[in-house]
This record gives C-alpha cells, sequence and structure tokens, in this order.
C-alpha cells in the first residue's frame, strides 16, 4: 500500500498522557501498597498460562520491535522509524537504570511469593522497565504507521491492546512492579512519538534501488530470534516464528525490488 503523509499525534495530548502514567509510576513506587498491588497482579496472571506470557514478554525485545514495526510498511517508513525509537529508548533506559539502581521484585521481596516464568530476573535495575518502554514505542509507531497507510481503524484498538500487554506482561513473569511498568509505557509513549517525529535521516533513493535498509534490520532481527537465549524456554517456538516473519518479509522485499529492476520501463 502507497505511503502517505501523516502528522504525529498532537504533542500536548500524547505528552500529557505520557506524563500521567509517569506520575502514577512515581505514586506507586512510594505507595505502601507497592508490593501487596505487585504480588496480587502477579498472581492474577495466572489466569493465563505461562506460554501464552512468555510469548507475549519476547515480543517486546529489542530485536523482535525491529521485526514488528519494520515489516508494517512495505517501504522503508517502518524502518526509519523503529530505528530511531530503538536508539532513542536504548538511551533513556540504559541511562535511568543505573541512575535510579532500585531493585527488582525478586531483591525486595520473599522470592517464594513471586510466579516466576522463564528464568527469574533478580537483580538491580529494575525502573523503568525497558519492556514497557519499547512496547509502548511500537504501539505509537504501529498507530502511525496505520494513520499513513490508511489501514483499517480496528488495528489501531489491537496495536494498543498488543502493546499493554506486553507492558504488563513484566508483571505477571515476577520482572518487574507495576511502578516500572508504568514510568516505562509513559517513556515508550514519549520516544515513539519522537521517533514518528524525527525519524533515521534517509537521502531520497531512485525508484529501483536494492532496499538494503530494511533487508539488513529484518535480517538481523531474525538472525537475532533464531540465534538469543532469552531465557523463555516456553517462547521459544513464537521466537523462531518471529524470526521466520522477518525472513518471509526480507524475501518479499528482494523479489519486489528484483521484479522492478528487472522489468523496469526504458527510455
Amino acid at each position: 500500500m502507497q505511503e502517505t503523509d501523516s502528522q504525529p499525534p498532537k504533542a500536548r495530548l500524547w505528552f500529557a498522557v505520557a506524563a500521567l502514567l509517569i506520575g502514577a509510576g512515581v505514586l506507586a513506587h512510594h505507595s505502601e501498597s507497592h508490593p501487596s498491588w505487585m504480588l496480587g497482579l502477579n498472581h492474577a496472571a495466572r489466569l493465563m498460562s505461562d506460554t501464552f506470557w512468555s510469548c507475549i514478554t519476547v515480543s517486546g525485545l529489542g530485536w523482535a520491535v525491529l521485526i514488528l514495526v519494520s515489516i508494517m510498511s512495505r517501504g522503508d517508513l517502518g524502518t526509519r522509524v523503529v530505528i530511531t525509537g530503538f536508539i532513542l529508548g536504548g538511551v533513556v533506559t540504559h541511562t535511568l537504570k543505573p541512575l535510579l539502581s532500585l531493585p527488582r521484585p525478586g531483591a525486595a521481596l520473599d522470592v517464594e511469593l513471586i510466579h516466576f516464568i522463564g528464568n527469574p530476573v533478580i537483580n538491580h535495575h529494575s525502573m523503568p522497565s525497558g519492556h514497557a518502554l519499547a512496547a509502548l514505542c511500537m504501539g505509537t509507531l504501529w498507530v502511525c504507521l496505520i494513520r499513513a497507510h490508511a489501514y483499517p481503524r480496528w488495528l489501531v484498538w489491537l496495536s494498543w491492546a498488543i502493546a499493554s500487554s506486553i507492558a504488563a506482561s513484566r508483571i505477571a513473569v515476577g520482572a518487574h512492579w507495576p511502578a516500572d511498568v508504568l514510568v516505562g509505557g509513559g517513556l515508550g509513549l514519549m520516544v515513539g512519538w519522537l521517533a514518528w517525529r524525527f525519524p533515521f535521516p534517509w537521502p531520497s533513493k531512485k525508484e529501483f534501488a536494492f532496499p538494503w535498509l530494511p533487508v539488513l534490520i529484518e535480517s538481523l532481527g531474525a538472525w537475532a530470534a533464531f540465534t538469543f537465549d532469552e531465557g523463555m524456554p516456553l517462547a521459544l517456538v513464537w521466537q523462531w516464528l518471529l524470526g521466520g516473519l522477518a525472513v518471509a518479509s526480507v524475501l518479499w522485499r528482494i523479489q519486489a525490488w528484483w521484479s522492478r529492476a528487472t522489468f523496469k520501463p526504458t527510455a
């Protein structure tokens, strides 16, 4: 589908929602009820299977986000905005985590009380949740791409549902506090807006140029999906499926480029 111009969401509204999430996270962090909220949500999440939460949480990893946003656009738009979000989000996450150096639930609570899924994450550097940041950044970019491509509007609600589930999965697997997820989600909205507004610069390419940027990014995503051990054995098949999705997208891009290059009109 042809890409169309799309303005980013209104900054005031977008950043107001982000600020509300961050503010709620700060208040939750300082609440005496925070540990009980974490345990309550962690136990309530057992209504869904461990396999479900494993697959959902893997979808918020950096390489997965690169794949899931890039494939939304058959041009290079998705790739350019997700690279921007990936770099900016990484800087924000890895600056704040050591600066705050807050303990994760497994380091502050009795581990016997927490339902862990996958390899337990028990250390410091809890806030903000990098997965929640990546998920809400991805949701923002999905919504912007849906608007830019004039995709069906119901996909907007599906995007937010998936992004919110990824963020919530960090409580479900026992890796993060609710405050971490709220703050990470608010930051993710900001990062996503900035990534869409100021995407990775890319010179105007010739009509039949090889799409090496999306091919490179999706190939790297596929390599990570097939080789990285993410500590979620129940999600291994889903991880491979994400890698297969990236490979299929790469092959489609190459085939589409070859068809255009082979049958391009001659003067």
